[in-house]
């Protein structure tokens, strides 16, 4: 029985404790939890509020600092009430875990000490307790050290106001004083009137018309057609403006304690065509535009925008005047301004932009307008490096040699058939020998076949003659087929000169339409952000060419180089115009306006782009000229090698040559004529001598019998001559 019972009671105990504490957290879930990491001087906002130490009503921890503070807009007291109150105690708070309560009042820039009689602030246990402060700004702050601590604390707070007829401070959307007494707005927008007010109780304010009269009889506002909305708060919607709508407005309000009233000036301003300010959102790209700051540009877009502009926005005279465009918004290339955030902004034209004549829509988000006709893509290429056309020329003469080695082949058979055919009646030609005599039928079958001979070899049999007629014109065949060959590489090196895109390494600017077209040409393009930095690869041949707008390249100073020409004009359909951002601008009335003034003014736009615009240099000759004048390029690398070996072998042979004459011959001579000298001196000398001097009688006498014999025989044949005629005048 006794176990029963206690049982019971435990049960119970363990009721009552599980009630207790859930009360504790629904009493804990009533107050506004702060967190751990509380920062510094947190506001806490609204008439009433709570708040508690770092991680609510159930311990904090060491070495935490908070402060939170209070504020209202005009006279009036806070009060904050501690429900729960737990920090570590000690006899002066200050130094250990505290709560300290200050306030700063008449202009003060510094806060005061802990209100009520606690200087050192608030610690330990303690009941509920209330603290208020003596102006409208409270802070309370929180600090533990690193010793002991406790469960923290609860509090609330509330602001207890004075009482404060209306004051209106100010018409604008921050509540900033002193703000104008004019608002603006244009014909068929909507505009909200904001009259700002400090009161206490909260005042009812009520608007009226006065009209172009400032000082003018209060009219009630004129609800009934719901176009004007007076939420008696202060605020005031009127929607589709009015140009009568101009004039003065009073805001009046009012409370148990007293009223103000204020007034303000709406101006309604006619509907103009076109914004006050046209926001230019460009890039420089002569001689479209170009343009560095943002001044104002030149170019064909700025002149023929600031003609489309006055004519159709004309000078709205009862709203913003004339319009202007302004030229801030520059970018650095062509897909920063095709950026999103860019071409929707309000009141923005954005250009020069690629498209078809026919196109009137941008990415099927924007209007498009077409201004200026491209004539067309050119397809700038850099030259082969020099000594291209050399290395061609080498390589055509190396291509030829299954002809060459045929050539020799068939001279050896040659050869080998003119020893077989004239060896036996030329035998001192020919020799009989087969190694000798086919050598010397080689070299005459060579010779034969490259010229017409060199005649110290020639047949003299009836047969290796009829052989020789029959290889003269093989050789002549061989010859025009070994030459042939050469010459139709040389051709197709000099004539070869067109680049063909599909396949080729070449440069664009990134997503424009000059990149779209390689694309579709199936070449391996590489985009770029700008026109400048293509140059440097395409002269540096990392690039083969590059496709550039042709107004655009005949403005780049950069391409006329040496080194660059003009491949091909590529024609291409393309207009560059102007996409209209959100606004005025891309509404149908501007639209048709401008579509218009482009349609009916295309000969002024045609002389304007003929006088802005610079035509492409034309080159002093043709690709095949160039190409066939530099087959022997002096600046080619095998040109140079070889004059500079062929000069090096001559200077080497001409060195062998003199070290030959004056060193080995002069040695060689001074010996043979030593050699004389002692052969002078010797017995051999005299007897030499007199065989000499006997030679020379004998031949003296050989002489001259010889011509007392054809002496006498001239004389003998004359007399005979003489006789035989006598003989003949006889038998006459």
């Amino acid at each position: 029985m006794d176990f029963r019972c206690s049982h019971r009671g435990f049960k119970t105990a363990l009721v009552l404790k599980l009630l207790f504490m859930m009360l504790l957290e629904i009493e804990a879930e009533s107050f506004h939890q702060t967190p751990e990491n509380c920062d510094k001087n947190v506001k806490l906002e609204g008439d009433t509020g709570s708040f508690t130490n770092p991680g609510g009503y159930k311990g904090y921890s060491n070495n935490t600092y908070c402060s939170w503070v209070i504020y209202t807009v005009f006279n009036g007291r806070i009060e904050v009430t501690f429900h729960d109150f737990d920090l570590e105690w000690s006899k002066t708070c200050k130094p250990y875990d505290y709560v300290r309560v200050t306030d700063k009042c008449n202009g003060s820039s510094t806060w005061s000490e802990n209100l009520e009689d606690e200087e050192d602030g608030y610690c330990g246990k303690r009941e509920m307790f209330r603290v208020t402060s003596r102006c409208n700004n409270i802070r309370i702050e929180f600090k533990s050290d690193d010793s002991l601590t406790g469960k923290g604390f609860n509090a609330t707070y509330k602001i207890i106001r004075d009482l404060k007829k209306p004051e209106i401070v100010s018409f604008c959307e921050n509540k900033t004083a002193n703000c104008s007494e004019m608002k603006e707005a244009t014909q068929g927008e909507t505009i909200r009137l904001l009259c700002n007010l400090y009161a206490y109780p909260v005042a009812e304010v009520e608007w009226y018309v006065r009209g172009l009269n400032k000082s003018g009889a209060d009219q009630q506002i004129d609800t009934l057609q719901n176009r004007m909305q007076n939420f008696r708060n202060g605020t005031l919607v009127i929607h589709n403006l009015r140009r009568n709508d101009t004039g003065w407005f009073r805001c009046f309000a009012s409370n148990t304690v007293g009223n103000d009233s204020a007034t303000v000036y709406l101006r309604v301003k006619e509907y103009c065509k076109c914004p006050k300010t046209i926001h230019a959102n460009w890039y420089s790209i002569p001689p479209y535009i170009r343009g560095k700051g943002s001044y104002k540009p030149g170019g064909l877009f700025p002149l023929l925008l600031e003609k489309i502009v006055a004519r159709c926005c004309g000078n709205c005279t009862g709203g913003d005047g004339e319009s202007e465009i302004s030229y801030v918004n520059r970018r650095d290339n062509l897909v920063d301004i095709k950026k999103s955030e860019n071409l929707n902004e309000l009141d923005t034209i954005t250009f020069p932009i690629s498209g078809k004549k026919g196109d009137r829509e941008y990415q099927n988000n924007n209007k498009f307008m077409p201004l200026i006709g491209s004539p067309g893509v050119a397809f700038i290429v850099v030259d082969d490096p020099p000594g291209t056309s050399a290395n061609a020329v080498f390589n055509s003469v190396l291509s030829g040699w299954p002809v060459l080695v045929l050539t020799l082949l068939m001279a050896l058979l040659s050869g080998i058939v003119m020893w077989s055919l004239d060896t036996w009646y030329n035998p001192d030609e020919f020799p009989r020998s087969f190694i000798k005599g086919s050598a010397e039928g080689f070299w005459w079958a060579f010779v034969t076949m490259t010229t017409v001979g060199y005649g110290d070899r020639s047949p003299r049999g009836p047969a290796s003659r009829i052989f020789a007629i029959f290889w003269v014109l093989i050789g002549l065949v061989i010859t025009s087929i070994f030459t042939g060959v050469v010459t139709t590489s040389l051709t197709a090196i000099t004539l070869s000169t067109d680049v063909k895109i599909y396949g080729t390494k070449i440069g664009a600017v990134a997503n424009s339409t000059e990149y779209r077209l390689g694309i579709n040409k199936n070449a391996r393009m590489e985009p770029y952000h700008d026109l400048e930095s293509i140059v440097k690869p395409l002269k540096d041949r990392n690039l083969k060419g590059a496709l550039i707008d042709t107004y655009v390249a005949g403005e780049m100073s950069e391409l006329n180089s040496p080194e660059l020409r003009v491949n091909k004009i590529i024609d291409h359909n393309t207009y560059y115009g102007v996409v209209f951002g959100q606004g005025r601008l891309a509404k149908r009335k501007f639209q048709e306006c401008f579509e218009d003034y482009v349609l009916s003014n295309q000969a002024d736009i045609f002389k304007t782009v003929k006088e802005k615009t610079t035509p492409m240099e034309k080159p002093k000759e043709s690709a095949a000229v160039e190409r066939s004048s530099g087959l022997f390029d002096a600046s080619s690398n095998l040109y140079q090698n070889s004059v500079y070996t062929c000069v090096g072998l001559l200077l080497f042979f001409a060195a062998c040559g003199l070290i030959w004459d004056y060193g080995y011959m002069r040695h060689w001579k001074k010996k043979v004529e030593m050699e004389e000298l002692e052969l002078l001196g010797g017995p051999g000398y005299e007897m030499a001598k007199r065989n000499l001097d006997m030679m020379d009688s004998l031949m003296h006498e050989v002489q001259e019998f010889y011509e007392n014999w054809t002496k006498r025989l001239d004389e003998m044949t004359l007399k005979h001559e003489e006789q035989q005629r006598q003989q003949a005048k006889q038998k006459k």
